[in-house]
């Protein structure tokens, strides 16, 4: 039986600004501190920390919404994508980013649920909060630890 989780952050920028970093390559890279490639069309295909993670995009809702398949490479190979869903909701200058992770394999929510908190909302809270023209890169050099990795 697959795995749901929830992750929500706020940032204090706009959703245009969120909604256009994720799918920048250039921007998703500098926000994480890893490389990335990204698509602004449905069915475009994006890759995310160094190739750890790859998949599609299947709706964009500009500014709103982006909905995307979504894979690691610790996915077993018999396992189906699991769905990203990225809700963008800003109020007064602030934006609610809310992460919602579908139809992960079975055992692997937890690991998810800290990597969506510890590389993507920290690194971004850094990445835009820094001084205008100054953007800071997210945290991270390296791909996410994962649970094979750590015995």
């Amino acid at each position: 039986m697959s795995e749901s989780i929830t992750v929500r952050f706020t940032l204090p920028v706009s959703a245009r600004e969120v909604y256009d970093a994720w799918l920048d390559g250039q921007q998703h890279s500098a926000m994480t501190g890893a490389k990335a490639t990204a698509s602004r069309s449905v069915d475009g295909e994006f890759t995310a920390w160094d190739g750890y993670i790859h998949g599609k995009n299947l709706l964009l809702i500009e500014n709103q919404k982006i909905v995307q398949s979504w894979r690691s490479s610790e996915f077993p190979d018999e396992a189906s994508d699991s769905v990203l869903s990225i809700r963008l909701t800003e109020r007064h200058g602030l934006t609610e980013v809310e992460l919602e992770h579908t139809d992960i394999p079975p055992g692997q929510s937890v690991q998810y649920q800290s990597g969506w908190i510890e590389f993507y909302a920290n690194p971004m809270q850094k990445y835009f909060t820094a001084p205008k023209g100054k953007k800071a890169t997210g945290a991270k050099k390296t791909r996410p630890v994962t649970k094979t990795q750590q015995g």
